[in-house]
């Protein structure tokens, strides 16, 4: 990726996580409020940058979105790489740095685990969301 393209993920990105914070830090004041637990408040000692440029030496590719995430109990960097026809999610732990699951993935399944993400913060109950077809997880090896 040129220097340019880096720096414009890395804007973008870097809006993302501050606006995606400030959400975050409402919707656990409104959780607390009426009893729905509390997941950790966010911690990491790399950056977002740094999290991309982890991810693509796993994976080669185009980076086209990266997310700080609250998954499965723990925060993690989600950075979405396109390899050809497909894509590929890699989880990087913001404290290590260390790649965690690279999983392909499909706008659909991403949608729909997005829509049960946004209706559990506001109270919505929504049925779990499972794999779609041609989704599936690659345990990372390790490094």
């Amino acid at each position: 990726m040129e220097k340019s393209g880096l720096k414009r993920v890395s804007f973008y990105f870097g809006i993302g996580v501050v606006a995606t914070l400030a959400v975050l830090g409402s919707m656990q004041t409104a959780g607390a409020l009426f009893g729905a637990p509390v997941q950790p408040a966010p911690q990491c000692k790399i950056s977002p940058v740094d999290a991309i440029k982890i991810a693509q030496a796993k994976v080669k590719g185009k980076t086209i979105q990266a997310n700080f995430e609250f998954d499965e109990g723990h925060w993690v960097y989600g950075v979405m790489i396109v390899q050809g026809n497909v894509i590929k999610e890699v989880e990087i732990d913001p404290m290590s740095g260390k790649i965690g699951d690279v999983e392909t993935v499909t706008p659909a399944g991403e949608a729909k685990e997005m829509e049960t993400a946004l209706n559990s913060a506001i109270g919505i109950k929504s049925t779990p969301v499972k794999a779609e077809k041609g989704e599936r997880e690659e345990k990372a090896e390790k490094e």
